[in-house]
């Protein structure tokens, strides 16, 4: 499958719309309570790809069965993916379904620090997507998985790309980084928290 680079236009105040937002005062980084609230489980983990070789970008077209026409993970978010995985393991987080993008980046992401995925297109980059009628039907498609409750103590990830995060939320995230949302139904959620690479190194509960 190719993915042609096209010039894409703002969508900042559509993505912001969309989202109940705790606000950026509200989302501390990595604090105790955090620690605590994924524990309890019934979130979700929104992850953008780990370190990537910008040395190396995406080719006009993209090809998403060959990872040479992709900008692909280096070795230190090969590090950060495992380090997140750690993390995770070391709190004994309840992990549910884990959903990818179908970028080589964000399955290697999702396979290092979780162990398994599954596409979901929803997550697909659309830092080059037109924002026409199929853009729009992608975003809500995503919205309703930040909005979709997992099951009772577990957790939902989503390992995509900052455009997606961006046009579903508003929020800008690093990549590695996790943003940490409650579901509230139908396409709605509100950020708690985020949590970069290596925070989960020493991110405990209270």
């Amino acid at each position: 499958m190719a993915v042609r680079r096209v010039l894409a236009a703002s969508a900042a105040g559509l993505a912001l719309g969309a989202v109940a937002s705790a606000g950026a005062e509200s989302a501390t980084k990595a604090d105790p309570a955090l620690a605590s609230a994924l524990q309890r489980g019934g979130l979700v983990l929104v992850i953008r790809h780990a370190a990537t070789n910008f040395s190396k970008p995406d080719q006009d077209p993209v090809v998403l069965a060959d990872c040479r026409t992709q900008r692909n993970l280096n070795a230190q978010g090969r590090a950060d993916a495992r380090t997140i995985g750690r993390g995770a393991r070391r709190l004994e987080l309840r992990i549910g379904n884990v959903l990818s993008s179908p970028f080589c980046r964000t399955k290697e992401t999702a396979r290092l620090a979780f162990g398994r995925f599954r596409i979901s297109h929803a997550l697909l980059n659309t830092v080059v997507a037109e924002h026409d009628a199929r853009w729009r039907r992608q975003i809500r498609a995503a919205r309703r998985l930040l909005g979709t409750k997992p099951a009772p103590g577990m957790l939902t990830v989503l390992v995509t790309h900052g455009s997606v995060v961006a046009d579903t939320t508003g929020q800008t995230l690093e990549e590695g980084e996790t943003l940490v949302f409650r579901p509230l139904g139908p396409s709605r959620s509100r950020l708690l928290g985020r949590i970069l690479p290596r925070e989960w190194q020493t991110l405990k509960p209270a």
